[in-house]
């Protein structure tokens, strides 16, 4: 993500993810990882040991705790800002497939968890914990799914591959894939009012496809306005 004066702010590339969502045109990204509990101490994964685990990685990006602050009519690019009521266990759910848990459910599960939105007031990412994989051919027994979404204004390929490294093991002792930062990552504070607005007036009026966008938001207004005198 783009980054100046310390100000968290979405570059035009990321922002553009954004502006083109609608209900038929969703621009977030899903990772599908399946594992075998066999492989971990004990030879099973409760669901709490898969919350606990995130919660000790929490601190590896930003990007889990951080949530949109949009502008009105979105006149400039929206700012990433630290949600103060983050919840983990808002993030992650989990399900079993019905019987008989074979390939064609999984399928349709993980087609209907990819075509919901993401909930764009917190922070935009979840994981769905999806058990009951034991019809599949080429998984073991008790194997388990784990369905990552993120938006796609929050990551792109490197940061996203350094991402599930990041949550990953590898061995069964606890050791992460690659080594973590040291301290807490957080996003920076919203920058003050005036900063915001002249940040955004000059971001505007220097940039001719953004100012038309803006009048073009104002207009129905305006209009509306006009044939009220």
């Amino acid at each position: 993500m783009t980054e100046q004066s310390n100000i968290n702010q979405l570059s035009a590339q990321d922002a553009q993810f954004l502006y083109i969502q609608s209900a038929t045109n969703l621009t977030h990204v899903m990772a599908v990882y399946i594992y075998d509990p066999s492989t971990a101490p004990g030879g099973k994964v409760r669901f709490k040991d898969i919350i606990e685990h995130m919660r000790k990685r929490m601190d590896i990006s930003p990007m889990f705790k951080r949530k949109l602050y949009r502008l009105p009519l979105d006149i400039d690019h929206p700012y990433w800002v630290e949600d103060e009521h983050f919840d983990l266990e808002a993030h992650i759910s989990h399900s079993r497939l019905p019987e008989p848990g074979d390939w064609r459910q999984f399928c349709i599960h993980v087609a209907r968890h990819h075509s919901k939105p993401l909930d764009m007031n917190r922070p935009l990412w979840d994981m769905y914990v999806l058990e009951g994989l034991d019809n599949i051919p080429g998984y073991a027994k008790g194997s388990y799914a784990i369905l990552t979404r993120i938006h796609h204004s929050t990551i792109d390929g490197v940061s996203g591959a350094h991402f599930f490294a990041a949550i990953s093991d590898k061995d069964p002792h606890g050791t992460p894939a690659i080594p973590l930062p040291k301290g807490k990552t957080q996003a920076n504070a919203l920058p003050t009012t005036a900063e915001i607005l002249n940040r955004a007036i000059n971001s505007t009026v220097t940039s001719p496809v953004k100012l038309t966008q803006a009048l073009m938001k104002f207009a129905p207004a305006l209009l509306s306005s006009a044939q009220k005198i």
